[in-house]
């Protein structure tokens, strides 16, 4: 069973931010920490002179051990290990995820050949994980300090429940409420329409609450682009959980327009959750 949480660490502040909320995560969940940095510029492969390399490699290292020292001085007793890893960025938070629980990932980073930048790394790691991707935005609140409020998307999709059960589980670790929200994307059109969408976004959670007693629940049905509505929502939320489905006989997850969107654009962390068709 997969069982540590593993983090992207470029020294950026996007990237410390991330930390941050991965380990708020582990501590909540009880598990271990892993911080990874990784790029091919410490390949030994003659291009730069051993002395350099060597110090590159033993500033990364430092880099490695800050980030950790940080996370036990936050976090006292948590289980922290570190990764240098001699590969590009992403490919190296992807293999991980075939053992992770999460990956989490600053929405930006150092920026180049090698940074943790959205759109490259960030967008890779999201689109190709085996596991939930935790995307966090600079400025994204330190975790204790976020409203107590998960916003999870719901388009009535096979194998959302898995994604819904996610969050569901996370906002009754953080002590938060749930906001299920089904965006339609245009005017509903008769009375009759509104309520057909209320009763098939019940039955969409139907159980979960059962699961998670203690878990406000509060639905919406809203008229606005699915993206549009998750990005307002974001504005008041902890985190936005959305789902993006597995692709068939291929590594990873089709993200789709909306989640792209989301990932871009959300003004608190984003949680990619693979679900199955």
């Amino acid at each position: 069973m997969p069982t540590q949480i593993i983090v992207g660490v470029d020294g950026s502040a996007h990237a410390w931010r991330a930390l941050d909320w991965a380990a708020d995560y582990a501590v909540r969940h009880g598990r271990p920490l892993e911080l990874v940095h990784a790029s091919r510029a410490l390949v030994d492969d003659g291009v730069i002179p051993k002395d350099a390399l060597g110090r590159l490699v033993a500033e990364r290292e430092d880099l490695l051990a800050e980030a950790r020292q940080y996370a036990l001085k936050v976090h006292p007793g948590l289980d922290v290990a570190t990764r240098l890893d001699r590969t590009d960025p992403g490919g190296a938070l992807v293999e991980g995820s075939e053992h992770a629980a999460l990956v989490a990932v600053g929405s930006r980073g150092l920026g180049g050949f090698e940074g943790l930048l959205f759109g490259s790394v960030g967008l890779y790691t999201a689109a190709h994980a085996r596991c939930p991707v935790l995307v966090v935005p600079r400025e994204a609140p330190y975790p204790a300090e976020a409203p107590a409020r998960i916003v999870v998307g719901v388009e009535d999709r096979p194998g959302e429940s898995a994604m819904a059960g996610w969050a569901f589980e996370e906002a009754a670790s953080r002590g938060a409420g749930i906001l299920a929200l089904h965006a339609v994307g245009g005017e509903f059109g008769s009375p009759r329409r509104r309520v057909m969408e209320d009763l098939e976004l019940s039955e969409a959670l139907a159980g979960l609450g059962e699961h998670h007693p203690d878990v406000r629940v509060e639905q919406l049905v809203s008229d606005r682009a699915v993206a549009d509505a998750l990005v307002e929502a974001s504005r008041t939320a902890a985190l936005v959980v959305v789902g993006a489905a597995r692709r068939t006989g291929r590594i990873g997850m089709a993200l789709g327009r909306v989640n792209h969107a989301v990932l871009h654009h959300a003004h608190c962390p984003v949680v990619v959750v693979p679900i199955d068709r």
